[in-house]
């Protein structure tokens, strides 16, 4: 055999016991079966040592199993490649060696392993060392394995040709450095294993992905039940969850962290806990003295190393946002580059998984790997550059949440900014953008409340405190009630009167839900700031909450007493959504003495003034108080014809809280006396859904007894 023109590279063909080369003929005296270029010899066998506490992922196994070849026929399927990725520490190669282990006998040509160094100590394995190694394995002489990387891959192929060989290459860092080691003919099948998505190889070569994430909870708990023993777990069952949440259900780190419990029979679960409960000291925690790959900051390390530098950065960035995930903007805002920039850089960490995508534009990082990223920013990064990053992310916080506000709740009453205008401001256009953004942000505004007032941001503070205002609609009340409680201080701190009374309001109105008593003594001293200020609407709002606590006491005529003094002050004043919510209340509290005509009267004006501000969600919940005026005076298809009205309005509106389930509630108990018993029913348990979820538990109660009684009878 000869050289052919046209042909490129070194390699031309490999046939029977012949290697033909450019330039030069190489005879390799090998017996042709059971393929070519191969002596007989055992089959490999090079998987390492199994894990032998391996827990939970069935549904991981399952897909692998799936993808195995059908049968004994060699011809049945080409080349199966499935590329397992994942996290550094996620457990990859536990799964994949253990999953081989339980298959090899299923490829009686073998199974081949090797570790390509993609991450770790050292320089990744070059594709010409892979094969060295594997051509050896297959029994193929030192002195026949071509030199050139080409020749190689072509010997190798040929080797395989005929044999069903499992072949597992682990720990790769992108696809060039698999493809020289995929085999070409049916039987074999490939499983790669790589911190990269590796896209390349399911889109050239067809492979199925198989991305793993964090041990679910009960997995979590197996795991660290088999390492440290069921009876330790028993004795300390208190702090386990503890232990696994601050490892962030990461495999690598609970593993340290049990066998830290399981080797020394002295130490307790709880004194383990408490070494990693220190944030700056968690990571030094998992780690095994001299063993690299037992370190989750070493593996972390080999990750973040292989980086390009404006990916590095941004990774770094990443780290100093307070939240539990951020939004390509907010990531832009921390980076200071364009959002298009930002979501490049985030979806090359996701592919990476440095980073994990939880939606559309949303990205968060487990505990631990947020943990390292602020490490690493501290390490990197001089401390006025971390104080740049995060003034410009709170800044942009506050603007946008108050502009949200605006959007979303027009009408509504706001302090005036009295902070710089961000650099990177975010446009917000329409209500539905704005709850929207409200409510993907929620967390992450509360987390930023507490970072202000770490770092003493007394404005930001305030107005982020402010707009926590919104979590009334979600019913997370005791979310914001610590924000108001920081709001309060800070304007306390910085002298700002007009803030204290306005967040002293606030915070008294969620407290009514909670703590009267609290709430009466906010609110009393609210009024106080707002008559020295001579501010009427501060003044009308503080007496208004002051009525709403006195009607939850029941302290109707109290309630009605405070209203009514707040009536006249709310004149003119707030685009009339203050004299709307105050005709409003008084209407509930008539309703509450039995005075149902002139319930039907506040009602009716406060209706009028919602329609004419344009405030929908006060509209509804008025429609709803109106319903009950009627219900009074025992005029129930009034009443059903109301609530229906104002439910056709509800599909306009989001984040309407309990006022929907006021709405079912009120609805059905007119349905149940004209004898519609199905549908009162079913909107009771709508309504009784709604209290539960939004933390209304004497709401709730109230509609599970009239469901009995009604179910029952």
């Amino acid at each position: 055999m000869v050289d052919q023109p046209g042909v490129q590279n070194d390699l031309v063909g490999a046939v029977g016991g012949t290697v033909v080369q450019a330039g030069s003929i190489q005879h390799v005296a090998l017996s042709t079966t059971p393929a070519a270029g191969s002596q007989l010899v055992d089959p490999p066998r090079q998987l390492p040592l199994a894990v032998r506490d391996f827990t939970g992922r069935l549904d991981h196994l399952q897909a692998l199993d799936a993808l195995l070849p059908a049968g004994d026929d060699k011809h049945a399927e080409a080349v199966v490649i499935s590329a397992v990725d994942g996290a550094a520490g996620i457990g990859k190669t536990a799964l994949t060696v253990h999953w081989a282990h339980r298959v090899q006998h299923r490829f009686p040509g073998g199974t081949l392993y090797t570790n390509m160094r993609g991450y770790g100590p050292g320089m990744p394995m070059p594709p010409l060392d892979a094969l060295d190694g594997f051509l050896r394995a297959l029994g193929v002489p030192a002195e026949s394995i071509p030199v050139e990387a080409e020749a190689r891959a072509a010997l190798y192929r040929s080797v395989l040709t005929g044999r069903q060989v499992l072949i597992v290459l682990d720990n790769v860092n992108s696809a060039d450095q698999v493809r020289p080691l995929l085999p070409a003919a049916p039987g074999c099948m490939v499983v790669v294993t790589s911190r990269h998505s590796l896209t390349g190889l399911v889109v050239i070569e067809s492979a199925h992905r198989l991305t793993l994430d964090l041990l679910t909870e009960p997995e979590a708990l197996e795991l660290v039940t088999r390492i440290i023993g069921s009876a330790r777990i028993a004795a300390e069952r208190d702090v386990i969850d503890e232990l696994i949440r601050l490892c962030a259900r990461l495999p690598l780190a609970l593993r340290i962290a049990a066998s830290r419990v399981a080797a020394h029979p002295r130490h307790t679960v709880a004194e383990v806990v408490a070494d990693l409960a220190d944030e700056d000291s968690r990571l030094d925690t998992l780690s095994r003295d001299g063993d690299e790959r037992a370190a989750v900051r070493a593996v972390f390390d080999w990750s973040y190393q292989r980086l390009p530098a404006d990916q590095a950065r941004m990774f770094r960035r990443v780290g100093l946002h307070p939240g539990p995930d951020l939004s390509e903007h907010a990531a832009a805002v921390l980076a200071d580059v364009d959002p298009s920039k930002a979501r490049q850089l985030l979806d090359r960490l996701a592919d990476a998984h440095l980073v994990e995508p939880v939606g559309a534009g949303r990205y968060r990082l487990h505990d631990l790997l947020r943990a390292y990223a602020a490490d690493q920013a501290r390490r990197q990064d001089s401390p006025a550059i971390r104080d740049v990053a995060v003034l410009s992310l709170l800044t942009w916080y506050a603007h946008t949440a108050h502009i949200c506000h605006a959007r979303a709740f027009p009408g509504f009453y706001r302090l005036a900014l009295r902070i710089e205008s961000p650099a990177r401001p975010q446009s917000i256009t329409s209500r539905p953008q704005a709850l929207d953004w409200l409510e993907n942000e929620e967390a992450s505004l509360i987390a930023a409340v507490n970072l202000s007032d770490q770092k003493r941001l007394h404005q930001h503070v305030i107005h982020l405190a402010e707009s926590a205002r919104f979590l009334t609609w979600l019913g997370a009340w005791d979310r914001q009630l610590a924000a108001f409680e920081m709001g309060v201080s800070a304007s306390r701190r910085c002298g700002d009167r007009v803030a204290e009374a306005w967040l002293q309001t606030l915070h008294g109105e969620a407290l009514r839900y909670r703590r009267c008593d609290d709430a009466l003594a906010a609110l009393t001293q609210a009024c106080a700031i707002a008559r020295e200020l001579g501010d009427h609407f501060l003044l009308a709002a503080a007496l208004n909450a002051l009525g709403l606590v006195f009607h939850e006491q029941k302290r109707f005529e109290e309630a009605m007493r405070h209203f009514l003094q707040a009536l006249p002050l709310s004149h003119g004043i707030d685009s009339g959504r203050q004299e709307a919510v105050l005709e409003y209340n008084l209407s509930r509290a008539c309703t509450a003495l039995g005075r149902h005509r002139e319930a039907v009267d506040h009602a009716e004006r406060s209706v009028t003034l919602r329609r004419r501000s344009g405030d929908t969600v006060g509209e509804i919940a008025t429609l709803c108080e109106l319903a009950r005026a009627w219900q009074g005076q025992r005029n129930h298809p009034k009443t059903i014809a109301l609530c229906r009205d104002a439910i056709a309005l509800s599909p306009r509106i989001r984040s309407l809280g309990s006022i929907l389930a006021d709405l079912f509630d009120t609805l059905a108990v007119s349905l149940h006396h004209t004898g519609e018993t199905s549908e009162a029913v079913s909107r009771w348990r709508e309504a009784l859904a709604i209290y539960e979820d939004c933390g209304r538990p004497g709401r709730a109660t109230q509609v599970r007894e009239r469901l009995d009684q009604v179910t029952s009878a």
